[in-house]
């Protein structure tokens, strides 16, 4: 059912409508790791076993999200969403009643391949409905949902799994994302597919100009945040000396920093792109350096912890804004490569952090991310790096040369007294 012409739903009510989606499978992401313990002793395995869950997910989506972009081009962009949201629910609602872990891991696989497709699209969904001059802050409140996941979601689902079982906390969220799903079905608008694109077709739309260095900065960018982010518990309890009823107020705040950050880089990225990003990055590394040289002087650290929040939260914004301008006609297939990056960054900053944890203390994390960001940040100052839009990027196509409003004259022939002065001349 849709909302009747007269009363059609303004653009910020629908932006706040994916971020609500966004926020609930944020968490539905992150649930297994508040619950690990829960979930483990439940099904009787191991935590570490039950940990590769949050693995194994990061990978799926990476290896699977451009593909099934690019397969799922032709179809109109509302139809694609809904349908993948109600997988993911669905899914979630599985992963609550699976007997066996067998069984969870399967349905989290299954979580992975919508989540790859979802966030491909999520973004030039919401510059569609916004203008391509306003996408940066389209895409700033589509992602508030990431942050409050981890202040809000998060832990609420923790307390709820807690209190009343990990099975609950997924089938409560699993509902309250169904019924959000329902409600968004009544007030996105129809938005037209862009241009039909095979598998194939993914490694010309990797040589954009301008998108590559974008994705290769956001795997190693992401890749060392997640080699200390995955760990930070660890960090926190055994470089500093926080006690464990002490981490989740850092925690905390490093969440509430996200916030802001996702709102200050959102009201910035439109209108200075380049400047925000690289600021953005130059805030992560101070905070990085300033985590690894003082980790015990707490009043530096509580201001770490925040701008690393700060930058981590407005990073996504930055580079999810850069992959619209530089995306020319293929937004989704641009952020599906982006999203790969993006996804395959966590998984491997979660190995690279827990092998790393095998031959060296906490401490050492914050410098083993440092060389990454810092690589990250390399490729992205050559000025090459197109950060402006060729063309507005949404998913709409653009038009034919056949409606075009100003045609070129077809040229004339030259007259034949033109021509005969000519013959005159050269005889």
């Amino acid at each position: 059912m849709s909302p009747s012409p007269g009363r059609r739903p303004r653009p910020t009510t629908q932006l706040l409508h994916l971020s609500a989606l966004v926020f609930i499978i944020g968490t539905i992401e992150f649930l297994p790791v508040g619950l690990l313990p829960d979930i483990s002793s439940d099904l009787d395995v191991t935590p570490s076993r039950t940990g590769l869950l949050v693995t194994v997910y990061a990978f799926t989506v990476g290896l699977t999200a451009a593909p099934l972009t690019a397969r799922a081009s032709a179809w109109p962009r509302k139809r694609l969403f809904l349908t993948t949201c109600a997988v993911f629910m669905a899914a979630t609602a599985l992963s609550g009643l699976s007997p066996n872990y067998a069984t969870l891991a399967a349905t989290r696989l299954l979580c992975g391949l919508a989540h790859g497709v979802f966030y491909a699209i999520v973004a030039g969904y919401a510059a569609a409905i916004a203008g391509p001059d306003r996408s940066g802050r389209a895409t700033a409140i589509v992602f508030a949902g990431v942050s409050l996941a981890f202040v809000v979601g998060v832990p609420l689902g923790t307390a709820a799994g807690t209190a009343f079982g990990w099975r609950t906390a997924f089938l409560a969220t699993a509902a309250l994302g169904t019924a959000t799903l329902l409600t968004a079905a009544r007030l996105l608008p129809q938005v037209p597919p862009g241009p039909a694109l095979r598998v194939s077709d993914l490694p010309r739309v990797a040589r954009t100009p301008g998108l590559r260095p974008v994705v290769l900065t956001t795997g190693l960018v992401i890749l060392g945040h997640f080699t200390l982010y995955t760990y930070v518990t660890e960090y926190l309890h055994d470089a500093v000396g926080f006690a464990p009823a002490a981490i989740s107020p850092v925690l905390l705040l490093f969440g509430l920093a996200g916030i802001a950050g996702t709102w200050l880089s959102g009201a910035l990225v439109d209108t200075r792109p380049r400047a925000t990003l690289l600021g953005t990055l130059a805030l992560m590394a101070v905070s990085l350096i300033t985590l690894g040289a003082a980790p015990t002087h707490r009043p530096l650290l509580f201001l770490s912890i925040a701008t690393w929040g700060m930058a981590c939260t407005a990073l996504p914004v930055c580079f999810q804004t850069a992959v619209l301008r530089t995306s020319g006609d293929a937004p989704d297939a641009a952020s599906s490569l982006y999203v790969a990056a993006f996804n395959t960054g966590i998984g491997g900053g979660a190995l690279a952090g827990a092998l790393l944890l095998t031959v060296s203390p906490p401490a050492a994390l914050p410098w083993a991310a440092l060389p990454l960001l810092l690589a990250g940040t390399a490729i992205t100052l050559p000025p090459r790096t197109r950060l402006r839009p060729r063309r507005p990027a949404t998913d709409t196509p653009p038009p034919t040369r056949t409606t075009s409003p100003c045609p070129r004259p077809t040229p004339t022939p030259p007259t034949r007294k033109r021509t005969r002065r000519s013959s005159r001349h050269t005889t």
